[in-house]
């Protein structure tokens, strides 16, 4: 017993804390992780590296990493997301769609570290999203989107051939913030028309989404691959759509 004693005695000198000092930091970790929900980040990398490893062409499309809130009241603004590895932490932040960027570490793979993500949610998901890669100035040459578009087929083909057998693309979604107020999207041919695609508000991107988008799809039946769509305002988000 006095060897016991001895040998936390030289953990609190080693730490510089003392008795009441490592209780009160374990109350305040039990805490936190009460308020928080976590996620395993060897499972995450796992469901990401895929894209990494793919070796097809890809340079168009992008791979991001998304929270899926099942509460339909809670917001994606007030949620965070945060790599807590052994000797570090940091935050990941979230768009409105609950993506984001997530980095691959073979460190906080090799020590299984963790996502939490917070506040507590109770039910959530998590998931990998194929979207069409943004551009900054928002001239997209047609031709790249449905060159982006296929790109986004045949990945999913290397991942389950079975869920898009005899599908093809058909056209891409533009998705804007809700707030976005000065969101417009038009189409400019090689002579310099430009006819405006209506916007749909109060809309989902993804079947399974909440409808909290406005939306602007272009069809690629109606035109030629010769012109450009134009984006007035950054869209969040472009996804291929594939039926």
């Amino acid at each position: 017993m006095k060897h016991y004693i001895n040998l936390i005695a030289a953990v609190f000198a080693l730490t510089g804390l003392g008795t009441s000092e490592v209780l009160a930091q374990s109350n305040v970790d039990a805490i936190k992780k009460n308020e928080s929900d976590w996620i395993s980040y060897r499972d995450a990398y796992k469901l990401m590296v895929s894209f990494e490893k793919y070796g097809k062409a890809k340079h168009l499309i992008q791979n991001r990493f998304q929270v899926v809130i099942k509460d339909k009241t809670v917001s994606p603004d007030t949620v965070r997301l945060s790599l807590n590895a052994r000797n570090s932490a940091t935050n990941l932040s979230l768009d409105p769609l609950g993506q984001t960027q997530l980095p691959l570490l073979k460190a906080a793979y090799d020590e299984n570290a963790e996502l939490s993500v917070s506040p507590k949610l109770g039910q959530f998901s998590y998931r990998s999203r194929i979207s069409i890669q943004l551009r900054n100035d928002g001239n997209y040459d047609i031709a790249d989107l449905k060159l982006a578009c296929e790109q986004t087929l045949s990945y999913m083909q290397y991942l389950d051939a079975s869920s898009v057998a005899g599908k093809k693309c058909v056209g891409v979604k533009f998705g804007f913030d809700k707030r976005d107020s000065n969101a417009g999207v038009e189409v400019r041919t090689a002579n310099q028309t430009a006819t405006p695609i209506p916007l749909q508000d109060n809309a989902a991107i993804w079947p399974e989404g909440i409808n909290n988008s406005r939306i602007a799809q272009y069809n690629f039946s109606v035109g030629s691959d010769k012109g450009h769509v134009l984006t007035r305002t950054p869209p969040i988000i472009i996804v291929a759509v594939i039926e």
